[in-house]
């Protein structure tokens, strides 16, 4: 079978990364330079104005390119972010037969020419989101081989609930030489069945409604994640035909079809990047705009920053403007403590960008971090940059700018997607020059985030350094 996939998907090519520490410290503990390493050269403290434009969801596209798997022709989708992440998810459909096609922001993707059910080792270790096939390859083909998921390392996040609720579905599967072996037990199809999920993981909850989308009978899940992304690939499901009732609720009630068909999709806006940006506009205090977003998808940050001080308003529907700027609201920032929950609670993916904001705000805070166990990574990073954070286990207490934070430019490290940003964050609120290396951590998730900066005022390049002899 020949393989057909676009090779100019995504204009932007992928970089290799490379590692740095706080000026002043011995380069000798550095890894050595290689070619074309790019960093982020932020000059502060930056003062925004403007307005940014929000991209289409990475956690929501992932799952719902995954799920073309699923369906008989073509499927296209719309206002994908063209981050590396993307990419990476649309070479894996098109190592496995599938036609992926990419055009004006959009991804056109046609699954009937898939002829493998094994996905090539080094692709699924290029992300997390690569074991989303699992699901529909089980249930459209019979079968599935894929290795245990990459993706940032920011702690335990094992796939068994995905593996015994596949099981609950009459699958048999197995783990060997890192990889899980998946089948249809009965040799024809997946099976409807019931399953309690013993957390609300929003990966296995995604998985399983894609299986059970396809499988012979009706499936009950219960104790289901809630976030917006299931909702949004439920109604991308609905849309190819399939039976869901209950997407954002705790339970899920699927009807399996014998086939579902390729349908259109509009992915929504990055709930994530928002508050990413809400926070830029908190930290430096200033006073931007954002569009397009779904403030209900973002009320737990709003009402954080809204009792830190900030005035948020929405202008339409779409539209936010967050101030934090003095003449708006008469006095500095103050604290607020965060404890990350599944959604609706406080999401995980800002808590590192909201413990940066933190250090620049009037008090101590206490960031209770309980869906990852090892997310606390980006501290000692900003701790370079000058704040002062003392951590235990998956709690930190943040001590503000009246009690020893002051935000002075260093060399960090991004370990990962939502540290790396918190490190952006930290950046353009700090004095002088902030150098971020490894930013294709950051690439990951966030399109073009400098030239966003850029067009509202923030003095940020993306570099690419050249190896210093001397360190070689």
């Amino acid at each position: 079978m020949v393989l057909s996939c676009n090779s100019t998907l995504f204009p932007k090519p992928f970089f290799t990364s490379c590692s740095s520490q706080t000026q002043g410290t011995h380069s000798s503990n550095l890894p050595q330079p290689t070619k074309q390493d790019p960093i982020f050269k932020i000059k502060g403290p930056s003062t925004l104005s403007g307005h940014i434009t929000i991209s289409g969801s990475k956690n929501a596209s992932l799952p719902i390119l995954a799920a073309t798997l699923c369906c008989s022709g073509t499927s296209l989708l719309h206002n994908l972010p063209n981050v590396s992440d993307i990419q990476a998810m649309a070479s894996i459909l098109s190592s496995l037969g599938a036609k992926v096609d990419a055009f004006d922001g959009k991804i056109m993707v046609n699954s009937d020419g898939v002829g493998k059910v094994e996905v090539d080792l080094e692709e699924t270790k290029k992300i997390r989101g690569g074991f989303f096939v699992i699901g529909p390859l089980v249930a459209r083909f019979g079968e599935a081989v894929v290795a245990l998921p990459g993706g940032c390392n920011i702690g335990k996040r094992p796939v068994d609930l995905h593996l015994r609720g596949l099981r609950a579905l009459g699958a048999v599967v197995e783990l060997r030489d890192g990889k899980v072996w998946a089948r249809a037990a009965n040799g024809r199809g997946l099976v409807g069945g019931k399953f309690r999920l013993g957390y609300p993981s929003v990966g296995a909850t995604e998985t399983l409604m894609m299986a059970a989308s396809m499988a012979d009978g009706t499936t009950v899940l219960s104790n289901v994640a809630k976030e917006p992304e299931v909702v949004d690939l439920a109604r991308f499901l609905t849309d190819c035909g399939a039976w869901i009732e209950g997407a954002g609720s705790d339970n899920l009630i699927i009807r399996g079809k014998r086939q579902l068909y390729g349908s259109e999709c509009v992915i929504k806006p990055d709930r994530i990047e928002t508050g990413t940006f809400m926070l830029a506009a908190a930290i430096t205090r200033s006073c931007i705009l954002m569009s397009p977003v779904i403030p209900s998808r973002v009320s737990c940050l709003i009402d954080k920053l809204s009792q830190a001080g900030c005035k948020i308003s929405r202008l339409d529907q779409q539209t936010l403007q967050v101030s934090a700027h003095p003449s708006h609201i008469g006095y500095d920032l103050k604290s607020f403590d965060i404890k990350t929950n599944p959604f609706p609670g406080f999401p995980t993916d800002l808590q590192p960008q909201t413990m940066a904001l933190l250090a620049t705000c009037a008090g101590s805070s206490l960031v209770e971090e309980s869906v990852f166990d090892n997310r606390m990574t980006h501290a000692r990073e900003l701790q370079k940059l000058g704040a002062r954070i003392q951590v235990s286990g998956r709690n930190a207490l943040v001590y503000g700018f009246d009690e020893g934070s002051a935000l002075q430019g260093s060399r960090v490290i991004a370990r990962d997607l939502r540290g790396g940003v918190s490190l952006i964050l930290a950046g353009l609120a700090a004095k002088g020059t902030t150098q971020i290396h490894d930013i294709a951590h950051i690439e990951r998730g966030y399109e073009n985030i400098d030239m966003k900066l850029q067009n509202v005022g923030a003095d940020i390049q993306r570099l690419t350094l050249t190896p210093v002899p001397h360190l070689l």
